[in-house]
């Protein structure tokens, strides 16, 4: 072999780098490079040091602190106010109320209703048995109350088919009213066979029936009435379906004929429509028998559910279907003309002759004008009118002394905007300007010309826009008319419209009037005639007449109720009268 084959020696230096980059790849490096070449070099890398953290100064823990403690107060506040924002209604009673009437109080509290129904004998259909919350309890806007609903009497109940072979019609009935059957139909039939009273035989209209019935199960019982006196069959039945109800009732009348009418919705048959009789036409029978006629009501109408409807389509969509409605307005938290309620609930059999009541919106926001200058009675009757629909404005009063008439409305907490329904309004309303009681008593011995009779006691009092009330009642010592009482004492402070009563001597005595010339003031007084008459005194002149009276504005001998008034005229000393000088004449000279 050639010693010098290249090819072989290429493959062999070929074959050796391939194992030893196998070997190098089982044994893993530890070393990093930069490892490697510190430790070529001699050079030692120094250990590394984890870095230390910094010490906070005080200051900075200080101001951390303040802040933690900030939020911590306006967290708190944020709850408080939470909590005050939503404390909630209180929850009355729903049971055996029905689900519509529920449902409005819901809308109208903010409260959400989760319904649940249920079957029950004992409550009608569309009543509240029961409600998770009790009544008196606080609940939140918004949350849920759930109601159960009473659906009624279960139909699909069963009962074992009782022995009705050895039944009789009381019990029978008794057994259908008890076990709430719907459909127990018993009737009589003359039979030679079966004994008065008893049952002939009974049929169950339902293939599905076996050893029980449910409710609803169609049960028809035919009682025997013993063997038919034929001689006393005499009446022939007609058809009766081709009759009106009315020529059906005449004909049993005159022909002593009972008749028992059941009524059924039939969507073929007209209302009033007779569609089946229990005896046959033609057949004959005696007086007293008892004949059912089975009525139809027309075709069955389920009331609608308006939610769906609009105010000014509902009209027509009742009109329609026969229906008879009476819309009403009112304010609710919902907007204007949105849909509130209706009175018989929806998917409900319309009978002849019911009104189904709708309410809708008239808006939940009201315009607030400004009553400031107005009466109190104003804003009252104002509020009212809105509270009759649903509004439920509250007005609070608050009395204040001031200048304006008495009930003038001074302020007013919110006015020209709008406010939700259930709002509250303050009102400061004035109670008069402040005034002092009079002092309407004259000391003891007092004339016509100090004391207050009523006359003069009308006009103090209108121009102190007070009210007097007046009691005629004597009082010994005091002068016919003189005002000897009052309720308020002279100075206290009263309101402006107050009243106060005042008690005066009856003023029903009559007397001569005197004749006054020549008598002077003193002479007047110390014949008392001061306290006989109401005497006004006034100056002119008349010779000879100083300090006398000359003139009075009442005839003497006049009768004259005491304490009319009376003008006297006094006459006065009279004033030398001195010439005005002649500006023409000169002056006399001078000697």
């Amino acid at each position: 072999m050639d010693t010098n084959n290249t090819f072989l020696e290429s493959y062999k230096k070929k074959t050796e780098e391939q194992s030893k980059q196998e070997i190098d790849k089982q044994v893993p490096d530890t070393k990093g490079p930069a490892d490697s070449a510190f430790r070529k070099g001699g050079f030692v890398k120094p250990p590394t040091k984890e870095p230390t953290s910094s010490v906070k100064k005080p200051a900075q823990s200080k101001r951390v602190a303040a802040i933690v403690v900030s939020v911590v107060v306006v967290a708190l506040l944020i709850f408080a106010i939470y909590m005050l924002l939503n404390r909630g209604i209180e929850m009355v009673g729903l049971v055996g109320w029905t689900e519509n009437d529920a449902q409005l109080w819901a809308r109208n509290n903010g409260i959400l209703l989760q319904i649940e129904q249920e079957y029950n004998d004992d409550m009608e259909a569309g009543k509240v048995l029961s409600q998770n919350v009790a009544e008196g309890t606080q609940v939140k806007k918004g949350e849920f109350v759930k109601l159960t609903v009473s659906l009624g009497h279960d139909l699909s109940v069963t009962f074992p088919i009782p022995d009705i072979m050895s039944m009789t019609k009381n019990e029978i009935d008794t057994w259908a009213a008890e076990n709430f059957m719907t459909k127990v139909r018993v009737t009589t039939e003359f039979s030679d066979l079966v004994e008065s009273g008893k049952v002939i035989r009974f049929e169950i209209n339902d293939n599905t029936v076996v050893n029980e019935v449910r409710r609803d199960s169609p049960v028809y019982v035919i009682i025997s009435k013993g063997p038919e006196d034929v001689t006393a069959a005499n009446i022939e039945v007609p058809n009766f379906k081709i009759m009106s109800i009315a020529e059906a009732y005449a004909f049993a009348e005159e022909n002593g004929l009972i008749l028992a009418v059941e009524e059924e919705y039939d969507d073929f048959a007209p209302l009033g429509a007779i569609i089946s009789q229990s005896i046959k036409a033609e057949e004959k029978v005696p007086e007293e028998t008892e004949i059912k006629l089975l009525v139809s009501r027309g075709k069955m109408i389920l009331v609608p559910n308006f939610s769906k409807y609009p105010k000014e389509l509902a009209p027509s969509v009742a009109g329609e279907l026969g229906i008879s409605i009476n819309i009403t307005e009112k304010y609710s938290g919902r907007s204007a003309g949105k849909f509130i309620s209706q009175s018989i609930k929806a998917d409900t059999v319309y009978e002849s002759g019911q009104i189904v009541e709708l309410n809708y919106s008239i808006d939940n926001k009201i315009t607030l004008p400004s009553f400031i200058g107005q009466t109190r009675d104003v804003i009252e009757t104002w509020a009212k009118e809105l509270n009759s629909n649903g509004a439920s404005i509250g007005i609070k009063v608050t009395n204040t002394k001031s200048n304006s008439p008495p009930g003038t409305i001074l302020t007013q907490s919110k006015a020209n905007t709008l406010v939700d329904i259930n709002t509250s309004i303050s009102i400061t309303v004035s109670s008069g300007k402040v005034v002092f009681a009079p002092d309407f008593l004259s000391p003891a011995g007092s004339g016509y010309d100090a004391i207050i009779t009523r006359e003069k006691a009308i006009a103090i009092c209108e121009e102190l826009n007070i009210i007097p009330v007046f009691v005629e009642e004597n009082k010994s010592g005091k002068l016919p008319g003189e005002i000897w009482y009052q309720s308020v004492g002279a100075g206290m402070e009263i309101k402006e419209g107050s009243t106060i009563t005042l008690k005066y001597v009856p003023a029903n005595v009559q007397l001569v009037v005197p004749d006054f010339t020549n008598l002077t003031k003193n002479d007047i007084i110390t014949k008392n005639l001061h306290k006989s008459f109401n005497i006004t005194y006034v100056e002119g002149y008349k010779e000879g007449f100083e300090d006398k009276v000359y003139e009075q504005s009442l005839k003497a001998g006049t009768r004259m109720a005491t304490g009319s008034e009376i003008t006297l005229t006094i006459g006065i000393k009279e004033e030398p009268i001195i010439p005005d000088p002649d500006p023409t004449e000169e002056p006399e000279p001078e000697s």
